[in-house]
């Protein structure tokens, strides 16, 4: 008896510990099921060829990797597909598209076979309906294992100094599966490629584990109406190409980024079209990260919601919100791909991103995981001091108050969460500004120091302690171009408007929006080289409003020593916030570079007549080459000439000659020279053989007794010149480097008036005598566009 009973307890407990090993089926999108130590799903008939969306996350990574929990390591379009006993799970490809009824659509299929990734066998645990069929396939070692989806790619392998998996330190932790999407964590461990790994436990072990995160999330049924993107609205985009049965050429088409936003019933639409505002059926709602510290979440709270006077002007209200995590919600995790969360990462860095994860078909926005650095409040700090000491009491020390710093914190959140709207940078918005108004009290008050957050046009430099201007004057803030650019990317037009007829009815409307108001003018992200597009810069003359920001920076240097005194480590905040004045005059000479020989871009619609391509007028040019000699050729000896400047190094002079060397080389470059000449037939355009006699009497005005700061600027002016003498693939411009080096050797043959200073024309003369040697015929090489 007693025997019985113990072998009947012992059958008890090895069927309980096989139940344990067998979780219960559960129920989503996929349903998912654990029997010991494999994972399965069941693959509906009705998702077969559906697509997904692959996000994978980090959600905890090794130590000094760079990279933190939260962030984006890929996305991918993917969906299954069944082929006898096999379910097949391919990537999609959207690249190039037709429609399905067209006949060309055959020919569309046969150029876009999209990769097969993975494939499962099907088992005979297959529920089979009338209706319906479910495939039960092992997920197991797709997840576990190195691939693409659910790991990382070679590209991202390198990028971390990542080698081979070791599948016996990795395992699956957890497969949660929801009404639109399943969550897989895993944790992967690797091996390291030695010297080119980053992170401490490389380093020391030669392993790097990382907690990772999957979401698989079907995409929607009905895919959003696509909005196609118009060059003079600042949007992020995707790109395909799209064939018809009836077009004679192959159509690009570009769509923007951007939320759905949907009026709720057709009661809502009727309001929408009589101008009231209305509620979308689904709110953009964004998470803040529980590890954020309490004191600074309000304001990334109300740098979100900055953003809902932006989307009234499109015609929704409350259109978009922000909430703290509920933490104690077990349903949702802050990897999942639902949910938009500004994610806090503990990281040095001094930086914050918004990046969006979108619909590949249609441009979508599904979710954004913001990217904030604890460290972006030193950054923002060096900014405010730097920038606005002077006007600003509050700014003159280096902890800032916690209202100063959360509304610092607010501005930040704003221009991030921009970007996570679809907004790119607009570069060019502060020219809308007249520089004389920046010190106008009621003016910028009332209207800002620059037309759209979405600027690098940190705070109000400009502005001297005199104006007494508030802090509505010295911040940026959602401004008339940022408005715009919402009603642009986010105004709805009824449901019978195809996305062409709506493309075509924007043109119209943004044509006649900036014709009336250049402050909704999208200057580009600063990169065509358009002196108005600048980064850092302020105002429609950035040498006046330099000049201005240069006679702050001066009492800023002054007073330094008393703002960054702290008992523990003043030293090292006068170094760090030194740097950041440095910094601030090396932008102040770089936005007068970049009026030379600058070229004005201005896109323009199809039907549009007019000019887009305007050079730089050759007034304005020598007004920023007089800046240049004011400011650099005459050395700022303001600069390195405070005292506690030699306890930062022992040779002051070494913290200005780059901005030198940075001057010299900026107004001697090939595509400053190439502009000129491709422009010279231009009146009013600074000829080149004029702008070369300039730069020469500029840097070599002093040829008898010249100073220290005075030879370098010389020495710099010489290598430079020769080296793109050597470089210049244009045949037609190589001989004006030629022409300026012999008529600097002319000035110099008999020059100086010591012993130093005739070594010193001598040896300039020997690197001129060098600089042709190896140097063939001219090169009929193609004209370099600034």
């Amino acid at each position: 008896m007693r025997k019985s009973i113990l072998l009947l307890i012992i059958w008890l407990l090895i069927v309980a510990k096989i139940s344990a090993q067998t979780n219960a089926i559960k129920n989503g999108v996929f349903n998912v099921e654990k029997n010991k130590n494999d994972w399965f799903i069941h693959i509906p008939d009705s998702l077969l060829g559906k697509p997904f969306l692959a996000v994978t996350r980090f959600v905890s990574t090794p130590a000094d990797l760079g990279f933190h929990g939260g962030e984006l390591i890929d996305s991918k379009m993917l969906y299954f597909e069944k082929r006898e006993k096999t379910i097949f799970l391919r990537a999609l490809i959207t690249k190039i598209s037709a429609d399905n009824n067209a006949d060309i659509s055959l020919a569309v299929n046969s150029s876009n076979e999209n990769p097969i990734i993975a494939a499962f066998k099907t088992d005979s645990s297959n529920v089979k309906t009338d209706k319906n069929a479910s495939y039960r396939i092992k997920f197991t070692d797709f997840i576990k294992e190195d691939n693409q989806i659910t790991g990382f790619s070679n590209h991202v392998k390198a990028k971390f100094g990542v080698a081979s998996i070791k599948n016996e330190l990795s395992y699956i932790e957890n497969v949660s599966t929801f009404p639109t999407n399943i969550e897989i964590v895993t944790v992967k461990t690797y091996t390291s490629k030695g010297e080119s790994a980053k992170a401490a436990a490389a380093k020391q072990t030669g392993l790097m584990t990382f907690k990772i995160n999957t979401s698989f999330v079907l995409l929607p049924e009905i895919p959003m109406k696509k909005r196609y993107f118009d060059s003079r609205v600042g949007f992020f985009t995707d790109d395909f190409r799209e064939f018809s049965d009836n077009q004679q050429k192959v159509k690009k088409r570009i769509v923007v980024s951007r939320w759905r936003l949907e009026p709720k019933n057709d009661e809502d639409l009727q309001k929408l079209k009589r101008g009231e505002l209305i509620e979308p059926k689904k709110q953009i709602v964004y998470y803040i990260d529980p590890s954020t510290p309490k004191q600074w979440r309000k304001y990334l709270i109300q740098g979100v919601e900055d953003w809902n006077v932006a989307f009234e002007q499109a015609g929704w209200k409350n259109a978009i919100t922000a909430k703290e995590w509920p933490e104690n919600d077990s349903t949702m995790s802050l990897e999942d791909a639902r949910f938009s969360v500004i994610r806090y990462l503990a990281s040095p860095t001094s930086n914050a991103y918004g990046p969006r994860i979108c619909d590949p078909r249609t441009g979508e926005i599904l979710e954004s995981h913001i990217g904030w650095y604890h460290n972006v409040m030193q950054i923002i700090h060096d900014w405010y001091m730097v920038q606005a000491g002077t006007i600003d009491p509050r700014a003159q020390k280096m902890i800032f108050d916690d209202e100063l710093m959360g509304q610092l914190i607010r501005f930040v959140s704003s221009h991030e969460v921009g970007h996570t709207l679809g907004l790119k940078h607009n570069m060019g918005a502060s020219f809308a500004t007249p520089a004389d108004s920046l010190r106008n009290k009621n003016w910028v008050e009332k209207y800002g120091h620059t037309a759209s957050i979405m600027d690098y046009a940190r705070f109000n430099y400009a502005a001297q302690p005199e104006d007494n201007i508030s802090e509505k004057g010295i911040f940026p803030r959602i401004n008339d171009y940022d408005k715009w650019a919402i009603e642009w990317g986010y105004r709805y037009f009824a449901d019978n408007e195809s996305a062409e007829n709506e493309a075509v009815k924007l043109s119209e409307i943004t044509t006649s929006r900036l014709k009336n108001n250049p402050r909704l003018w999208f200057g580009g992200e600063g990169n065509d080289n358009d002196p108005r597009a600048q980064t850092e810069d302020l105002g429609d003359n950035q040498m006046k409003t330099a000049t201005l920001g240069i006679q702050n920076l001066k009492k800023v240097i002054k007073n330094l020593p008393e703002w960054t005194f702290e008992e523990d480590n003043s030293a090292e905040n006068l170094s760090q916030v030194y740097n950041s004045a440095l910094k601030q005059y090396k932008r102040y000479i770089g936005h007068a570079i970049h009026n030379i020989a600058g070229v004005y871009v201005t896109k323009q619609a199809p039907s549009q007549q007019g000019t887009i391509y305007v050079p730089e007028d050759k007034e304005r040019c020598k007004e920023a080459l007089n800046f240049l000699k004011d400011n650099v050729f005459t050395c700022p000896e303001w600069l390195i000439s405070e005292p506690y400047v030699k306890m930062l190094d022992r040779n002051p002079e070494n913290f200005i000659r780059p901005i030198a060397e940075m001057t010299i080389a900026g107004i001697t470059a090939i595509n400053v020279f190439s502009t000129l000449y491709n422009y010279s037939e231009d009146s009013n355009v600074y000829q080149l053989t004029d702008y070369i006699n300039d730069i020469i009497d500029l840097t070599f005005n002093n040829t008898k007794n010249p100073s220290k700061w005075e030879m370098y600027i010389q020495r710099q002016t010489v290598i430079k010149v020769s080296k793109n003498l050597k470089t210049a693939s244009d045949g037609e411009i190589r001989p004006f480097y030629r022409l300026m080096l012999e008529k600097i050797s002319k000035k110099i043959s008999h020059a100086g008036n010591s012993e130093i200073t005739k070594a010193h024309f001598k040896d300039l003369n020997f690197i001129i005598e060098n600089s042709s040697k190896g140097l063939g015929g001219e090169n009929s090489g193609k004209k370099t566009e600034k």
